[in-house]
């Protein structure tokens, strides 16, 4: 029995050293990915395109939160400090925390995706981060991106090259289907409740009016003002999305007769959602 106990030993000591042999060589598949951060959701979508799985992407603020008042958590900060490469997109969340993740990763290289593209700016001079919106302006991001991120992993420049010209194959398919869906309405006047579709109403001829400016809502007088544009412009829908109260929404939609439809600006599927609100914007009342 003695030898037979020896046998039962020695496989287990084989089954835990092949057990921990695992776990290294999964450990050092993950360790081994570069980890790139994000800001939104979108700008994950970009780099995924370019890179394909050769990157390790993560967005800081995820689906559904607001990222004017995001407050990273811990874990992400751990994570970040990881990070071989953070994109910021020019969220107002990004001006009170980018020091702060710089101090957790010194060695990380913080990329901006407004940088080298015609932004448009508001009174104050404060540039519309929202550049996803419109497929050019992604496309020439994308191109900007791609040699940054082949600078920082010259081992992908191959990689990220392919993702580029597919990406932007994919996008002048999408700016040529939204031309064509959108001519008809061509100057019409949407109404929405925060203004992050600016770029989408250059690139189509179309103009945006917001409820929300400059991250504040109207006082009455302005709501009045608000109400009498959007009757004399034939509004019948009040685009919002899920980051922000729709409460104030509500009141000019009964005001009126509107409908309120939702089309996040923040979804990683950046076709999706310009194609639905290109469907919004030319269906009939």
């Amino acid at each position: 029995m003695e030898w037979y106990n020896m046998i039962l030993v020695r496989q287990g000591i084989t089954m835990r050293f092949l057990s921990f042999f695992l776990l290294l060589l999964t450990s050092a598949t993950v360790l081994g990915k570069p980890l790139v951060f994000v800001s939104v959701l979108p700008q994950k979508a970009i780099v995924q395109a370019l890179a394909g799985d050769a990157l390790d992407v993560e967005t800081m603020v995820g689906k559904g939160f607001n990222p004017e008042i995001y407050q990273p958590s811990p874990r992400q900060i751990a994570r970040l400090s990881r990070a071989a490469v953070y994109v910021r997109a020019g969220m107002p969340f990004e001006q009170s925390w980018l020091p702060r993740f710089r101090n957790a990763n010194p060695n990380m290289t913080v990329l901006d995706m407004r940088q080298g593209l015609d932004l448009i700016r508001d009174q104050d001079q404060e540039s519309d981060p929202h550049i996803w919106t419109d497929p050019q302006l992604v496309k020439q991001h994308a191109r900007l991106l791609a040699a940054e991120l082949a600078k920082q992993f010259p081992g992908l420049e191959g990689q990220l090259e392919a993702g580029y010209q597919a990406l932007a194959n994919k996008l002048d398919a999408l700016d040529g289907e939204l031309q064509e869906r959108l001519a008809p309405v061509k100057g019409k006047t949407f109404l929405v409740y925060h203004p992050a579709w600016s770029y989408f109403a250059r690139r189509y001829h179309l103009r945006q009016l917001a409820v929300e400016a400059h991250g504040k809502e109207p006082n009455s007088r302005s709501l009045a003002a608000l109400i009498d544009k959007a009757r004399k412009a034939g509004i019948h829908r009040i685009i919002v999305q899920p980051q922000h109260s729709s409460a104030t929404a509500k009141v000019l939609a009964r005001a009126l007769d509107a409908k309120l439809v939702e089309v996040d600006p923040l979804d990683e599927d950046i076709f999706a959602s310009l194609r639905r609100l290109a469907r919004v914007l030319t269906e009939a009342p």
